[in-house]
């Protein structure tokens, strides 16, 4: 019956997409989108909810692309390799394009004296109709050997991160597939709708502590409303359980339901806030209060009040982010999480284990030291043992086997450095992480707060809730790489690249070091960073 709601609400909804214009969303690829946050800097633009959906202040999105590459070739194939989407028509009642997505690499991972690939090949095309319908599709095809600790994760989990469900390719490959894509549509000026399947991002850092874009694909629903320097945005969206297969496969996996708000506000032109709360609910069990509720479709109500009135078992989540612009170029920013919220017990109890919450702090600028095109990222994530994880696993803030915040899940710390340059074609990315987190303990069932699919109620105490409790890991990560953008506007680039990676704790010590070299169409972020 939930699953039946939700479409419904769904068709209802998209079906006038057909009478009204739209405008297209740009990539979540962050090195892609710093083009985008540069030019506005300082200027009252919300830009914590990614995919950026393309505005007035956007209009010539590829010309923010492409505006220092040359461009006008006279050869036709220099113009589609280098400037163009393989296909594009346009007219007035039609517009259409499309190309090939290709990832085509080799590596080396020196420790196991291993070799590994990876061959993806798919498509994204896209169109407006009659200046009415907008729509766009990606679809990729891959097989992949990875280096040793993605392998392990990936046999753990059943899926590659963030990019599928994974079936056995030769001795120790992966094949997998994925697709996402939208139609998207304006009844006012100032609302937009958008249906499709796909990753959403919120905040203004390298991670999200709200939510990221790091699972697998997802169905959704976005309802976007900006009122000058108000911007209140729904999203409702289908999640999947892939531990918990249900007994009829026709059906498929165990699903969850998650309502989302997020209320931007530009406080002035400098300062940016943002508020956001979010339930997550299944009635995949035979408990009757866990069922939906008519009331989670209401996109102004806050659900807090809405959960305990109905004495519902369900997951809430609230949280803040915010930005702040220091200097021209140059804005910090962070955000504060909080998944459990009881004043009586957290002043009754010394670090109570319902004391979940996390945050994070950042800085980032851009042109440092006036070198053009630079930009230097620092962060730092903190998050307190079982947040995000619930009673029922069901119900953890996750989706197909991964969090849908931070990869560390909970019960850590994490501390980032980010450079990144670009000159003409060439770019270069260097990354420093160090992160500490207390893990699972071998032969050990109790949840230790770090494994958002082991239920709370296997917690080790109520009390004395310690950070790193559990398993203590240390976790150094460095990663370096040097591209060229064969073409801007499908960003294929030619990429060599260095890993280095040391994960220690009481039972091991997991080396890396990783060379690698590919062509790409990087129109996504992958996480391999953890």
């Amino acid at each position: 019956m939930i699953q039946k709601r939700f479409y419904f609400l769904c068709i209802v909804l998209v079906f006038p997409s057909f009478l009204f214009a739209q405008r297209a969303n740009f990539s979540l690829n962050q090195e892609r989108n710093f083009l985008y946050q540069r030019s506005v800097v300082g200027k009252s633009i919300h830009t914590s909810f990614t995919p950026l959906i393309a505005s007035k202040i956007f209009d010539r999105r590829d010309s923010i692309l492409t505006s220092k590459f040359k461009l006008d070739y006279k050869s036709f194939f220099y113009k589609k390799l280098f400037a163009e989407h393989f296909i594009a028509v346009e007219n007035k009642e039609f517009e259409f394009f499309a190309s090939p997505i290709l990832n085509i690499s080799f590596g080396r991972e020196m420790q196991q004296k291993k070799n590994t690939f990876t061959n993806t090949r798919g498509f994204l095309a896209g169109g407006v109709i009659g200046g009415k319908l907008r729509f766009e599709s990606i679809f990729l095809e891959n097989q992949a050997s990875f280096p040793n600790y993605i392998h392990n994760y990936i046999q753990n989990s059943n899926v590659v991160p963030g990019q599928g469900y994974v079936r056995p390719f030769n001795n120790e490959g992966y094949d997998y597939s994925m697709s996402s894509g939208y139609i998207s549509y304006k009844p006012f000026p100032v609302m937009t709708i958008q249906f499709g399947h796909g990753k959403h991002f919120i905040g203004d850092g390298y991670r999200s502590l709200i939510l990221s874009d790091l699972s697998f694909n997802y169905p959704f629903l976005r309802i976007q409303t900006n009122f000058n320097n108000i911007q209140y945005t729904n999203l409702f969206t289908q999640f999947q359980d892939i531990r918990n297969p249900i007994s009829d496969q026709s059906i498929g996996f165990t699903r969850k339901y998650m309502t989302s708000h997020h209320l931007s506000i530009n406080i002035n032109e400098k300062l940016n806030i943002g508020l956001y709360e979010a339930i997550i609910f299944s009635n995949a069990n035979s408990n009757k209060n866990n069922s939906f509720d008519i009331n989670y479709l209401n996109p102004v109500i806050f659900f807090r009040p809405v959960e305990y009135s109905l004495s519902s078992p369900h997951n809430v989540l609230v949280a803040i982010n915010a930005k702040y612009v220091v200097l021209r170029q140059v804005y910090i920013y962070g955000q504060f999480i909080l998944d459990e919220f009881s004043l009586s017990e957290m002043r009754k109890i010394d670090n109570w284990w319902g004391k979940k919450y996390g945050y994070q702090a950042g800085i980032k600028t851009y042109d440092l030291f006036s070198i053009k095109n630079l930009v230097v990222q620092s962060e730092y994530n903190f998050v307190r043992p079982y947040t995000y994880a619930h009673s029922d696993p069901l119900q953890s803030y996750s989706h197909y086997n991964q969090p849908l915040s931070h990869p560390l899940g909970a019960n850590f710390t994490e501390s980032l450095l980010i450079l990144y340059y670009r000159w003409k074609r060439f770019t270069t990315r260097t990354q420093f992480m160090y992160a500490k987190y207390g893990g699972k303990k071998l032969n050990d069932s109790t949840s230790y707060g770090n494994d958002l699919f082991m239920s709370t109620n296997n917690r080790n105490s109520d009390s004395g809730v310690e950070m790193y409790q559990g398993n203590l890991h240390k976790l150094n990560y460095f990663s370096c790489n040097i591209g060229y953008i064969i073409n801007p506007i499908t960003n294929l680039k030619f990429t060599v690249g260095y890993v280095k990676r040391k994960l220690l704790n009481e039972d091991s010590t997991e080396l890396t070091n990783y060379y690698y070299f590919g062509l790409s169409t990087e129109l996504f972020n992958r996480y391999y960073d953890y």
